[in-house]
C-alpha cells in the first residue's frame, strides 16, 4: 500500500484596498476627538482616562465615545466606525488586550 502526504499551502487571494486617512492633527485645540472601544477588556478604562486627560489638557470642541464588538474595527464590517471617523477630527482606537 502506497503512503501518500497531504501538502498544505498556506497562502490566500490579497484583497487589500488603498484607503484614505486623516492627516495628523499637531494640536489638538478646538478639534472634535472620537474614542472608539472594540469591547477587549480594559480598553474602555484605558480610552475614558485618555479622554479625561486630553480634555483636561487640551480645549477641545468635543469628545465623541463608539462601541463596536468584535475583534476587527473596520468600516466594512461595522458602521459605528464610519460614524465616528467622520463626527470626529481625530480618533483614537484601543484594540490590544
Amino acid at each position: 500500500m502506497a503512503k501518500t502526504i497531504e501538502i498544505l499551502v498556506p497562502t490566500a487571494e490579497i484583497n487589500a484596498k488603498q484607503i484614505l486617512i486623516n492627516p495628523k492633527i499637531n494640536d489638538p485645540n478646538g478639534k472634535v476627538v472620537g474614542f472608539l472601544w472594540n469591547e477587549k477588556p480594559n480598553g474602555d478604562f484605558l480610552l475614558r482616562r485618555l479622554m479625561e486627560h486630553l480634555t483636561q489638557r487640551y480645549k477641545l470642541v468635543r469628545t465623541t465615545w463608539g462601541q463596536v464588538g468584535g475583534l476587527h474595527v473596520s468600516a466594512e464590517v461595522a458602521p459605528e466606525v464610519k460614524q465616528i471617523a467622520d463626527a470626529a477630527d481625530t480618533v483614537v482606537i484601543a484594540v490590544g488586550d
